[in-house]
């Protein structure tokens, strides 16, 4: 029977994405640590904005640093999180080539996970969780489980966000900025609405041995009695990573990576901005623009989507930086992006790209 390790911590939520998750998911693609299933259960109150997304319009950084609230930018796609104290991530670390499992693909990954936790919540507790596409499990429309991917280099690393306690709705609300666009479709507008956790679902406080008994279901559901969890802890080597990213990833260059401030800083001052947002199957797409004399200066794809490599949208400015304000010459180099062996943009079409620069065209969209 394969093994799987099998760690229980209890880091911030930020600090556990920014710098223990990639530790994990390091050691295992250096080959100095084995597959992994992780349990932390959040020990204070943060937030994190995605690797595609621009903080400072995901989050009110002012109203966090007022009240508090920790604020990273994380390594991994998706939307801005607050993980409040009690909450818990189930995470895995998996070479699926090695493991012999069917988890090749970011879509399947979502599936077979999302479907398997939405099962052991009704098992256990009789909730009627389930999965909705493209990486959620809800209950009667409210998130109780959402979750994020990364498949890079033959490593996949899936994050599981459990709903354990109440999160104040009043500094949800807050603290995370949403875009009109993203919910205009969605018959729950107030983001606080949208969720919901375990203990309010259940009326009862959700122990440590509760989420334990929760993720040894979920993976016996996910891969059957094929795999077994093992206790384990940190290698060495993973504890060295650790102090890297903490070091690294605690840095303003690296928070203000996609924001305006650092990318358009060196600008010309005749060039103009415009910015147009498309919601997708995957979620929010943005396109931030500075133009001059109908060609793109520069431009900022970002977002909470799940593109696979997380690079291919700096790809997509590479290919449009320069070019003229024209929706058949980024369709073409959209087409030309989208049929490389190593790019999946799961739930982003061509057309979603061409909606969100179609509405930065506009000349209703220029900003002062």
């Amino acid at each position: 029977m394969k093994q799987l390790r099998f760690i229980k911590c209890d880091y911030s939520y930020a600090d556990f994405s920014t710098s223990i998750s990639p530790a994990v998911e390091k050691g295992l693609d250096s080959g100095v640590a084995p597959n992994t299933v992780l349990l932390n259960v959040f020990s204070t109150d943060s937030i994190t904005s995605g690797y595609l997304d621009d903080p400072e319009k995901a989050i009110d950084l002012e109203y966090c640093a007022q009240t508090g609230i920790v604020v990273r930018r994380r390594q991994n796609t998706g939307g801005a999180v607050f993980g409040p104290k009690g909450g818990a991530f189930l995470c895995l670390y998996l070479n699926p080539k090695e493991m012999g499992v069917p988890l090749t693909n970011i879509k399947d990954a979502f599936r077979v996970s999302l479907n398997a936790i939405a099962e052991a919540l009704k098992e256990l507790w009789g909730l009627e969780a389930r999965y909705r596409p493209l990486n959620d499990v809800e209950v009667e429309g409210r998130k109780v489980v959402p979750s994020s991917a990364r498949l890079e280099n033959g490593i996949l690393t899936l994050r599981l966000l459990i709903n354990v306690v109440n999160t104040d709705r009043d500094v949800l609300r807050k603290a995370i900025i949403t875009n009109p666009v993203k919910v205009q479709d969605k018959a729950i507008k107030d983001i606080g609405q949208r969720f919901t956790s375990l203990e309010n679902e259940l009326g009862r406080e959700i122990t440590t041995e509760d989420l334990e008994e929760l993720s040894r279901l979920t993976i016996h559901k996910m891969f059957g009695g094929e795999i077994s969890l093992a206790p384990g802890e940190l290698t060495p080597e993973e504890e060295g990573f650790l102090k890297d990213y903490q070091d690294t990833y605690n840095s303003e260059e690296w928070f203000y990576g996609n924001s305006e401030r650092l990318r358009f800083g060196q600008s010309p001052a005749e060039a103009v901005k415009s910015e147009g947002c498309q919601k997708a199957v995957a979620g929010l797409l943005r396109v931030t623009l500075l133009s001059k004399d109908d060609l793109i200066e520069d431009l900022i794809v970002t977002g909470d989507f799940h593109p696979s490599p997380y690079r291919v949208t700096l790809d997509v400015e590479d290919a449009l930086r320069g070019k003229p304000r024209d929706l058949e010459v980024v369709r073409k180099e959209l087409e030309r992006i989208y049929a490389r062996p190593d790019v999946e943009m799961t739930g982003i079409e061509i057309d979603d790209f061409l909606a969100a620069f179609g509405k930065a065209f506009s000349p209703e969209a220029i900003s002062a």
